[in-house]
């Protein structure tokens, strides 16, 4: 046994030396010839040395997969095309390098489509000759965009003079710069519009707590295009050869009032962060938030009706945003809620759950406001349900991929979420990020993900070397020239608003959408899915027909066996059978008495043939 472990012991030192031998670093901290006393001493040592190699292996495969990766970064910058880089690799080295988002892409979440032309029509630019702070879509009303054939919404800009602007689709200025009133050495932070089509206005807020308010009559009048205006009267008979009517808006704007946050206990000052028009029973309401947490609601002629602080989270209260029926969408770094303006209370408790602050918020229309969809400063984009049958609830019901370390302003439109990656104001070397919006397809996400990569983003579209800082969005009316949905974009260090058509069509429901899972639908749904709805509809109303008459005419059949007089079978018989007792009585027994019973049995038959 001795000689045994004597053996081993002296092959242990043996290959102890050749590691020695092999890497030297491994020989000093101790005598080498202390190292392996015996087969423990021995063994132990060599575990030690299995471990660092195993450390040196995973450390070499780090350093391979690096080299690997820095090549394919080499290549994709030589040769002007963007690379797939894992997720995880990706994100880690975008925060350090900002290159890293504009020469790669997402290799789980590699968009469908990045064809900006196909998708962004180019249709002009509006007030390119003003920097431009604030912009917004107002939609005029359906009927008479409809009956007149005139533009179904203006562009309403604020710049940076802090004037006021109104341009038509068609890039007519109908309003040219008009002086808001604001302090001089102010700024206009906030811009909102008139929540109907009936009275329009336009309210502003300064960063020294004046909310300003501008009442808005718009009028449209038919002229003739070769000059001259013509009546009503006029306009409505048939034109004159080579003349012709166009319908031209006028504008104008009156100064209504304006507003003042009040003062906190002891003359604090409180710093608005966010406001919000609302209407009630046919009564205006102006709502806006405040740095302390609190949300103040006012009557149109500025009286206070009251305040109600909703949040202690650090910040205050910074987003509104209008929800279902007369409930407002309120939102802090940490918690989000709906507050009821008529009883000047937070509905039920705020949804809390998250660790970076929240950034931007927008409700998914498709779900009655039920459906939450928050994006966080650190670049990630949770969806929250707020009701559970018909329960409140604040349930996390889904997660977007994360492709970007900038947080988004969200938007939604036609199943898809839209997300403009937007840099933090503390944010090191925010210019060099490229900003590009990206068009989420939430079918695709709630049906999962599988092995393939996933078709969550739909487009991402790059407009370098310009950078999108604000969008926004106009549907068009399917009865006017505005037959496609518009967008709005303002880029930085740029003038003027750029105006596209935008085009993308609606994604199919969940249970259709594919999501990446790589499996098939089975050849029932396939077919389903391809024949019209309208088909669908012919082939059943063709199977109602033919089963209406094959009825009728059974029913027929039916009623024709149905037409047999028991009473006069009865009768026909009694009279056989008398007969039949008066011959028996006669004692008729020869042949004419057989006959004459072979004559009644053949009448009897006859009788049940026509039964």
């Amino acid at each position: 046994m001795l000689g045994n472990n004597d053996g081993g012991c002296s092959i242990l030192s043996r290959l102890t030396t050749m590691m020695l031998m092999l890497f030297p670093s491994y020989a000093f901290g101790a005598a080498a010839a202390d190292i392996c006393k015996d087969a423990a001493s021995c063994q132990a040592h060599m575990r030690s040395i299995s471990q660092k190699l195993d450390t040196m292996r995973d450390e070499m495969n780090s350093r391979t997969h690096t080299l690997q990766a820095l090549e394919e970064l080499r290549t994709g910058i030589l040769s002007g095309k963007r690379i797939e880089l894992p997720s995880a690799i990706r994100e880690h080295l975008e925060r350090e390098s900002p290159l890293i988002g504009e020469i790669s892409y997402d290799a789980r979440h590699r968009p469908v489509s990045t064809n900006v032309t196909r998708h962004f029509q180019h249709v002009r630019t509006i007030a390119g000759n003003s920097k431009v702070l604030h912009h917004a879509f107002l939609p005029l009303k359906r009927s008479a965009a409809a009956s007149q054939r005139m533009t179904s919404a203006l562009i309403v800009t604020v710049d940076s003079e802090m004037t006021l602007s109104l341009n038509s689709l068609d890039g007519e200025t109908v309003l040219d710069r008009l002086p808001l009133g604001h302090a001089s050495g102010s700024t206009v932070k906030f811009m909102e519009l008139s929540p109907n089509q009936e009275n329009h206005f336009v309210m502003t807020g300064d960063d020294r707590g004046e909310i300003r308010v501008h009442n808005l009559k718009i009028t449209a009048k038919a002229e003739k295009t070769e000059g001259g205006d013509v009546s009503d009267d006029e306009v409505e008979t048939k034109p004159k050869p080579n003349v012709t009517t166009k319908t031209k808006l006028y504008v104008t704007a009156n100064y209504s009032g304006s507003i003042m946050l009040p003062r906190g206990p002891g003359s604090e000052e409180r710093q608005l962060k966010a406001m919000l028009p609302i209407e009630r029973t046919g009564k205006t309401f102006f709502v806006t938030g405040d740095h302390l947490g609190g949300i103040s609601v006012f009557m149109r002629n500025g009286t206070v009706k009251g305040r109600v602080k909703v949040t202690e989270d650090p910040g205050g209260v910074i987003g509104l945003q209008r929800s279902q029926g007369q409930m407002i969408l309120f939102w802090s770094s940490h918690s989000f809620g709906f507050f009821s303006v008529s009883q000047l209370d937070v509905s039920y408790p705020p949804c809390t759950g998250w660790n970076s602050p929240l950034y931007h918020v927008s409700i998914d229309p498709s779900f009655s406001a039920s459906r939450v969809i928050l994006a966080l400063t650190d670049g990630d984009v949770l969806v929250f349900n707020t009701q559970r049958g018909k329960s409140k609830a604040c349930d996390l019901t889904l997660k977007f991929p994360h492709v970007s370390v900038m947080p988004f302003q969200l938007h939604s439109f036609r199943g898809h979420v839209m997300g403009l990656p937007t840099p933090l104001d503390n944010m090191a070397r925010k210019e060099e990020y490229m900003r590009e919006i990206f068009f989420f397809n939430l079918a695709a996400m709630e049906a999962g993900y599988g092995v393939s990569p996933s078709r969550a983003v739909s487009l991402q579209l790059s407009f370098k070397p310009r950078q999108p800082e604000h969008m926004a969005l106009h549907g068009g009316l399917a009865n006017t020239g505005d037959r496609k949905s518009q967008i709005a974009l303002r880029f930085a260090n740029s003038q003027g608003v750029e105006l596209y058509d935008l085009s993308l069509k609606t994604p199919p429901p969940p249970q259709a959408a594919g999501g990446g899972s790589g499996n098939d639908d089975s050849w029932t749904s396939n077919l389903l899915n391809w024949v019209p709805k309208v088909g669908v509809f012919g082939v059943a109303l063709v199977g109602v027909v033919i089963w209406n008459v094959r009825k009728v005419t059974s029913q027929k059949k039916f009623d024709a066996k149905d037409d047999f007089d028991d009473e006069l079978f009865r009768k026909r018989l009694m009279e056989s059978r008398e007969k039949r007792s008066a011959d028996k009585v006669g004692g008729g027994m020869g042949m004419g008495g057989e006959n004459t019973g072979a004559g009644l049995n053949a009448e009897a038959d006859d009788l049940d043939d026509d039964n």
